[in-house]
């Protein structure tokens, strides 16, 4: 890109660009992406140019060598160098006093984008124009503007407005010889010449009326899109600058135009804006421009700029990481949480589960006790009932034998009238009523007693007497005189076999008592 541009490059690394909150465009920052990955695209047009006009017969050697200048001129300087040398070579071969004077002016052009100011300024003194025409004088009086106007912002001294002068000085020079029908040199000129009066809206105004020019080329484009986006940054409209500043960096792609400042601008803008990962990949991209096109000063531009960005994004990924691992640690933290909320919820379930199983067992027992009280209620009722219908049958039979005076077979008792049968079905009723309701009810007691005396019962019983007589009372049966009249026992009994059962334990009356009522 012309040399020109060297004034915003300077301008931003002297004052900085302003922070502002701006709505970054994300279309145009895509359609950068976009092209900024056809850079390669553009490279092999520009190469394949080159490859054209070094194999075209029809051109003399200085056509040829002018034409290969222009296209090396803001892409590589090496290369411009030595073809600009070379045309001067071929100038002053020749009798074209314009073919001298404009290779002299490429040759100032050269150092100008190389930053050699001060060659450049001595090439420009040294030209004589008298004898060029028109065209070559515009080129002259405009790309010797171009290098006072760079002077002055490279320099930022006290000679600041002494060059801004003379720039503008040979700047009237150009526009006295430049026609309107000229309408992207002519609206070019004028527009500068108002930037540097600080008279940007009129700039503005003209600028855009060059764009609109239809023969305007995409490296015009690319000067004008920048100088526009310096025009918004310096009157402090930041998203409008880097509109126009991504626009002339996507035209500086589509030319191949390495010596460049529009994409470092973005860079920076992205940069002040908080968007550093973009801004290093941009800035990496115009450093590795600025060493391809060999421009020194460039390169040290964006080599003291590269460096501030990385670091701000190194202190972002920092910052990031310790986001990250804060959020990492509040993560673990809420899983703990979590854990041991699932643990608690876990152990209440648990516990309800086995609260349920109980009340399941509970209601599983009394339903089979309730089969049992219903069976022995029924087997109560039937014993009551048969006990009643021969105790009835007796009295019919004591009643019919006094009536018959048959006193002496009252003496003599019926065998289905024997107490001792019926007492005996009795308890074998009540073991099997007893066990039914504590199956395990033998082994269990005998772990209250010393292993060496167990209580067993007798073969053909199903329970002993002391068995029996504990049985009753874990049934709830306490007392020892109900238990005598249960068990046709008298009280001396019923204490006597207490008593010699619990000589066979270990255990404390109490203690006896608690493991008694325990079996179930």
């Amino acid at each position: 890109m012309k040399t020109h541009l060297f004034t915003l490059c300077l301008c931003l690394v002297a004052f900085g660009f302003q922070y502002s909150a701006m709505a970054i465009s994300t279309e145009d920052l895509d359609s950068l992406d976009y092209y900024l990955n056809q850079r390669e695209y553009y490279d092999r047009q520009k190469a394949e140019r080159i490859c054209r006009i070094q194999t075209d017969s029809n051109l003399s050697q200085y056509e040829r060598l002018s034409m290969l200048f222009d296209e090396y001129a803001s892409y590589n300087y090496d290369s411009a160098h030595l073809y600009v040398d070379r045309l001067l070579d071929a100038a002053m071969a020749g009798t074209d006093s314009n073919r001298m004077v404009e290779a002299q002016i490429d040759k100032g052009f050269a150092y100008l984008s190389a930053g050699l100011f001060k060659e450049s300024a001595d090439l420009f003194q040294s030209i004589d124009i008298a004898g060029a025409d028109t065209a070559v004088q515009i080129r002259y009086f405009s790309t010797y503007a171009r290098l006072l106007y760079d002077l002055a912002d490279y320099n930022r001294s006290d000679l600041y407005y002494e060059y801004i002068n003379r720039g503008n000085t040979y700047s009237d020079k150009a526009l006295q010889l430049l026609s309107p029908q000229d309408t992207v040199r002519y609206w070019y000129e004028m527009a500068v010449r108002d930037m540097k009066q600080q008279n940007y809206t009129r700039s503005l105004e003209r600028f855009l009326l060059q764009l609109k020019a239809e023969n305007i080329s995409e490296h015009e484009k690319a000067i004008s899109y920048s100088s526009i986006g310096y025009i918004y940054y310096t009157m402090g409209n930041i998203e409008q600058s880097l509109h126009y500043n991504i626009l002339a960096a996507i035209s500086d792609i589509k030319n191949s135009t390495k010596e460049a400042v529009a994409l470092r601008n973005v860079a920076m803008t992205l940069y002040n804006q908080g968007e550093t990962e973009r801004a290093v990949r941009y800035i990496r991209v115009a450093l590795d421009d600025a060493k391809f096109y060999n421009a020194r000063h460039r390169q040290l531009e964006i080599g003291q700029i590269l460096p501030i960005i990385e670091h701000e994004q190194v202190l972002q990924l920092e910052k990031q990481n310790k986001r990250i691992s804060m959020l990492s640690i509040a993560t673990y933290v809420l899983l703990l949480v979590l854990l041991g909320m699932l643990i608690v919820v876990y152990n209440r379930v648990k516990a309800v589960q086995k609260a349920h199983n109980t009340i399941q067992q509970i209601n599983q027992k009394l339903e089979e006790a309730n089969k049992i009280k219903e069976e022995y209620i029924s087997t109560f009722l039937c014993n009551q009932t048969e006990t009643l219908n021969q105790f009835a049958q007796y009295q019919r039979f004591v009643k019919r034998r006094a009536q018959e005076h048959r006193t002496e077979e009252l003496l003599t008792i019926p065998p289905q009238y024997n107490a001792t049968r019926t007492r005996k079905v009795f308890y074998k009723q009540l073991d099997e009523m007893i066990l039914r309701i504590f199956p395990g009810f033998v082994e269990q007691f005998n772990t209250l007693l010393r292993k060496d005396e167990p209580l067993l019962p007798q073969q053909g019983e199903l329970l002993s007497p002391e068995l029996r007589i504990f049985a009753l009372i874990r049934l709830g049966v306490s007392d020892s005189e109900k238990i005598a009249q249960i068990l046709d026992y008298s009280v001396n009994t019923v204490y006597t076999y207490k008593t010699r059962v619990k000589n066979r334990s270990d255990l404390s009356t109490e203690q006896f008592n608690q493991a008694l009522f325990a079996i179930g």
